[in-house]
């Protein structure tokens, strides 16, 4: 009986660990670990730093330094309103990837759709340990204050 207990114990405690080796998709930034201050990864030159459509977002690249392999991620934060009353600053964070490169991000604008960024990723295959690279795309419409992921 200890010993079921035991293994039990021992699932339990590597859920979270395996929980944050995944890609966690986008978070608000209020409540997610991932987004504190201490995780940012800017370099002396500013490197880990973009901005697009006039300033009004801005692209943070993250280290959370664990799990290793999976250690990378960017916040978002993105003004909304018209007027300096009405300004808002909304914040996501994704995190749980392999590399991530902010400074490589391409961006398109559709006036229908809002603002397209695409950050290049990478990782290591868990079979050949080769490099996979590829991409986080996703759209913001600063007008409705939305982020949505394009999969």
């Amino acid at each position: 009986m200890t010993m079921i207990r035991t293994a039990a114990l021992l699932a339990a405690l590597s859920l979270p660990i395996a929980a944050e080796a995944q890609p966690t998709g986008f978070d608000d930034c209020e409540n997610a670990w991932p987004a504190q201050l201490e995780n940012l990864a800017i370099g002396e030159n500013g490197e880990g730093i973009r901005t697009f459509y006039d300033g009004a977002v801005t692209l943070l690249q993250i280290d959370t330094i664990e799990p290793a392999a999976a250690s990378g991620g960017f916040v978002v934060m993105m003004w909304t309103g018209s007027e300096l009353s009405d300004l808002d600053r909304l914040c996501w964070v994704t995190a749980g990837h392999g590399g991530i490169d902010v400074d490589a991000t391409t961006s398109s604008y559709d006036p229908a759709e809002g603002l397209t960024l695409s950050v290049p990723t990478s990782r290591h295959s868990q079979e050949d340990g080769s490099l996979i690279e590829g991409a986080i795309r996703f759209r913001l419409n600063v007008d409705a204050g939305t982020l949505t992921p394009l999969y």
